[in-house]
């Protein structure tokens, strides 16, 4: 899709300069880079109602989008229409204002309309844009219209670009596994998967992760290990997978050969480093301990010790969550570990703790302490 200038900027004020449509667009995508976006609103604003109909239609458009993002729809609406033009234009804005109309369109819930946009966006874009022909699909089996639906996937999966098609199929999968429809998002995540030409693919991520949210082990480690194949174990995500997976089989010996593995893919992978950490720790390894810990802190010098205590404690290893997060507080100075240490304490039902270090929290000012110390009190 088309990158839009003003998304995820940060409104400030300024002085505005004046010239042709040109340098004015020009102007406020810079305006927008520095996130000087009332600025950047502005220009665009004052283009978007001048007489240079290609430069109206980019600042339409970006307004369009802008306010759709802060989720004022009022505003954004006649932005893209003006952008959409009725449906005579065939620029890239054009198709991207249609787009973002079908959007308004399913939040209003006007289905009509949104039906209109997203078939004019389809057939504008040529029926070769996998998200727009997905967007189509999803939205006939969402309005209980298989039968439409079906007619235009099963010509979308007519296309010999098989990407194209892998990418449909995940989308449908996606999309199913929203609806919490397991069956259906798995019979489309596998053609997904075996579809692509990169067999290294998030469909086939997907089909791992439900793999073992259906405590099928065997399945999901084959996902995995065919992706790492595939990806001659390069692939540090892949191999960080088949580290996790391994750990969740209690098997820490393939879990630490992956990690390392990752670990040398991917070097600033925290995450993997913590995973090792919490290895060694179990088998008292104090040497790769200390040198694994020393990473950690070498890469995240703030916030080291309570990133580490606070994955612990999601794991259930209370004792090594308590160990970081107390260094956390008295070497980091870091009050707000004590919120999650006073989780942790309340996870083991060690009330009074919990709430001692919740008070001090509190006392201490941490944003939340105060409602977490009365959840917690109130616990029998």
């Amino acid at each position: 899709m088309k990158k839009l200038l003003l998304i995820g900027a940060i409104l400030v004020t300024g002085a505005l300069a004046f010239g042709d449509a040109k340098s004015d667009y020009e102007n406020a995508a810079k305006l927008a880079s520095q996130k000087k976006v009332t600025e950047a609103v502005k220009l665009l604003e004052g283009v978007a109602k001048g007489t240079d109909a290609t430069y109206a239609q980019k600042a339409n458009l970006e307004l369009g989008a802008y306010y759709l993002q802060n989720n004022n729809i009022t505003k954004a609406k006649p932005y893209l229409q003006a952008a959409w033009g009725n449906g005579q234009s065939t620029s890239a804005e054009a198709v991207e204002a249609a787009r973002l109309l079908y959007l308004v369109g399913i939040q209003q819930k006007n289905k009509a309309e949104a039906e209109k946009y997203i078939l004019w966006t389809d057939e504008k874009s040529g029926g070769t844009n996998a998200d727009i022909v997905s967007s189509l699909i999803i939205f006939y089996f969402d309005n209980n219209e298989q039968q439409k639906g079906t007619a235009r996937y099963n010509k979308a999966v007519q296309s010999s670009n098989k990407d194209f098609v892998a990418e449909i199929n995940y989308n449908i999968g996606q999309y199913y596994l929203t609806k919490n429809n397991t069956t259906q998002a798995k019979s489309y995540l596998q053609k997904a998967y075996t579809g692509a030409t990169n067999r290294v693919n998030g469909a086939g991520i997907l089909l791992a992760e439900i793999a073992v949210n259906e405590k099928k082990p065997a399945e999901a480690e084959k996902y995995l290990l065919d992706m790492n194949t595939a990806a001659k174990g390069k692939n540090g995500q892949i191999l960080g997978m088949l580290g996790t997976y391994y750990l969740q089989q209690n098997n820490p010996a393939k879990a630490e050969e992956y990690l390392t593995k990752t670990v040398a893919a991917e070097p600033k992978n925290i995450g993997a480093k913590i995973l090792l950490l919490g290895i060694y720790e179990v088998q008292n390894n104090t040497a790769k301990v200390t040198s694994t810990y020393n990473q950690i802190k070498s890469a995240v010098p703030k916030g080291a010790n309570k990133q580490i205590g606070t994955y612990f404690g999601s794991v259930g290893a209370a004792a090594l969550s308590e160990k970081y997060l107390q260094k956390a507080i008295t070497e980091d100075k870091d009050n707000s570990a004590k919120v999650v240490l006073g989780q942790v304490y309340a996870g083991q039902g060690k009330k009074a703790e919990a709430v001692k270090v919740l008070q001090e929290a509190v006392n201490n000012k941490v944003t939340g302490a105060a409602e977490i110390l009365k959840q917690v009190q109130a616990m029998k």
